[in-house]
């Protein structure tokens, strides 16, 4: 069988980040975004990778789409408990068009996770819509996918990109599962 080649950094990504990216979602699915708890659980994991990605270099359109992802959260947070604090992640620096890819990328996801926040009937819930009513910022997803198509998918750029991307994937699976956890240890 022979071993498929990547014609551009953006499709090495999609193949050579797709596992890591899967889990991400297995365990973002287990939030229920119906609740308040799980509605917290979600737009913590989302305040703390945030948090930690707003301390290195991002494009400036990336970095002004992650301040005003966090705003919202925090104000979604403040909306559904009295201190919208949370605990930034940790991780290594990673190149800034890993952060481009981790979350202009995660927008196309929120789609159905906004649809499945629409479910709820919960009051609280439905009046903390700050971070579900942003932007799609597909304008800024657009241009990550026309500069990285045209980037070698090789090489040790290419190389360090998508190491990053996974890093920071499994960094926010980590945010979701550490909080599961917790959630599930409170209410034992």
């Amino acid at each position: 069988m022979k071993k498929q080649t990547q014609t551009s950094l953006r499709a090495r990504l999609r193949t050579d980040t797709r596992l890591a990216h899967e889990q991400l979602d297995q365990e973002v699915s287990r939030f229920d975004l119906t609740t308040p708890n799980g509605l917290i659980g979600f737009l913590d994991m989302q305040s703390a990778a945030f948090q930690t990605l707003l301390e290195f270099d991002a494009s400036a359109k990336t970095e002004a789409m992650i301040r005003d992802l966090l705003e919202r959260a925090t104000l979604d947070l403040c909306e559904l408990r009295s201190s919208a604090e949370t605990v930034p992640a940790a991780i290594e620096p990673v190149h800034p068009l890993s952060i481009d890819y981790a979350v202009a990328g995660s927008r196309l996801g929120s789609r159905l996770l906004k649809k499945r926040w629409q479910a709820a009937t919960d009051p609280k819930v439905r009046r903390a819509r700050a971070y579900f009513s942003a932007p799609s910022y597909i304008v800024i997803w657009a241009s990550f996918c026309d500069a990285t198509e045209a980037m070698q998918s090789t090489g040790p750029q290419a190389d360090q990109v998508v190491k990053d991307a996974n890093r920071i994937f499994h960094m926010y699976h980590e945010c979701a599962r550490t909080l599961m956890l917790t959630k599930e240890a409170t209410h034992v």
